[in-house]
Order: C-alpha cells, then sequence, then structure tokens
C-alpha cells in the first residue's frame, strides 16, 4: 500500500505488477499431501502460458512462500506483494517443490485484466458414460474422456484426465468439494491421462500412508487443487 501511495504521489497511471498465476490457499489437507510441516503460502493451481511466472520456471503445483524479500502466509499476501511492485522489477520467488525449498527469480509485468479466469457454466454437471471404475476409497466414479464427454462438457479435444460422473455424497470427495463433471488431471502432482492411471496413483497414495491425497482438476476454464483425506482405519 505504501509502494502504491509513492506512485501516486508522482503523479502519472497507477501500474500494477502481474506474474500470471491462479492461486489458492494452502489448507491443512494440502499441506499434508505435499509435504509441508504446516499450512502456509500461496498454491499454484495453474500457470498462464507466456507469462511471467512461466517464463521464471514457476510450475503448477509450486507454493509460493515469499516474494521480494516478503514472507507469504497466504494468496492475498502474494497478491498485494505482487500488485505492489513496478512492471519490469526482477523479484526473487520463494517456492516449495515437491518436497524441496527452492529460490527463483521473475521479472514482473504489467498487471492485465483480461488475465482474470471466467467460469463456462460446466460446473455440476454430471457426464453421461455408460461404464467407469469406482474408486470406494474416497467415493468417487470415474470414466474416461469420450467425444461425447468433451462436447457435452465443453472440453479441447485434445483434454486428456479422468471425468468424474458420480460422486458419493456420504464420503470424502463429497465433502471436499468434488463435482461430477469435474476432470481429475493430476494425482499428487503427477499427471494422469485415463481414468485408470487415476485409480490407480490414489490407490498408490492410499497404500503409501498418506493422509490425503492432491488432486488437481480442471473445471470449467479454471484449474484447481482439490486435497482429499482417506478415510480413517
Amino acid at each position: 500500500a505504501e509502494k502504491v501511495v509513492a506512485k501516486l504521489m508522482k503523479g502519472g497511471d497507477i501500474e500494477y505488477g502481474y506474474l500470471g498465476v491462479q492461486i489458492q490457499p494452502v489448507t491443512p489437507d494440502v499441506a499434508s499431501a505435499i509435504g509441508l510441516d504446516h499450512p502456509g503460502g500461496a498454491l499454484v493451481s495453474q500457470v498462464t502460458d507466456g507469462s511471467p511466472a512461466a517464463k521464471a520456471g514457476i510450475e503448477t503445483g509450486d507454493v509460493i512462500t515469499g516474494f521480494g524479500g516478503q514472507e507469504i502466509k497466504d494468496p492475498k499476501d502474494l497478491s498485494r506483494a505482487v500488485a505492489d511492485v513496478s512492471p519490469g522489477a526482477k523479484e526473487t520467488v520463494n517456492i516449495w517443490r515437491k518436497g524441496k525449498a527452492m529460490q527463483i527469480s521473475a521479472d514482473v509485468g504489467r498487471n492485465a485484466e483480461d488475465q482474470k479466469t471466467a467460469s463456462n457454466g460446466n460446473e455440476g454437471r454430471s457426464p453421461s458414460a455408460e461404464q467407469g471404475l469406482r474408486v470406494p476409497s474416497l467415493g468417487l466414479g470415474l470414466t474416461d474422456l469420450t467425444p461425447d464427454i468433451r462436447d457435452q462438457l465443453n472440453l479441447a479435444g485434445n483434454q486428456r484426465g479422468a471425468v468424474v460422473e458420480r460422486v458419493n455424497p456420504d464420503k470424502a470427495a463429497s465433502a471436499a468439494g468434488i463435482q461430477p463433471g469435474d476432470v481429475i488431471v493430476g494425482v499428487d502432482q503427477t499427471p494422469v491421462k485415463t481414468a485408470r492411471q487415476a485409480n490407480q496413483a490414489i490407490a498408490e497414495a492410499g497404500k503409501s500412508g498418506k493422509k490425503s491425497v492432491l488432486l488437481l482438476i480442471d473445471r470449467g476454464d479454471a484449474q484447481i487443487f482439490v486435497a482429499v483425506p482417506f478415510a480413517a482405519g
């Protein structure tokens, strides 16, 4: 805020910094799934192609814990820190990636309003499918993407992943917010292209003793992480 006031005092237009990431909070379940000791930081759920973040090497699944020397405790901290920086500045970004802390440099860009993500209205639409795979540990029914399902959900022809066709209302996936029509494209930061791959990856996570599994989901035009806890016992 002090930097914005300083810009105003100098006169002229106000330009805000831009990184080009979609971010979400790190919940206790997410922290457990990715090996963080405690919740905190901003989880990167999507990186805009050609953005400053993409050019700097920031990846989907990274947790940004520091920016420009400031500690990042939540997504709001990061949004404010980036906005306060003048476009063109080079800033240090502290991230947590697959169990390791690392530091990279990013050239901050100019904020673009048209980068905001909008939903295409597909939330909650259950795809039509004749058969699929059951994932009882989470309460999910999954199926592969077919041309008909791609058309129904208005997905690109090259979209891959496992489509959620059923959600048991009494199980963990429902409580975590998983919806019919969601497309699972990653399990524990590993890409999955089919329902079978997703099912196998979820099963392996459960066998490893993890308390929760981290799913990367395409929902409408947005991409989000959802941590789903395994049932106790």
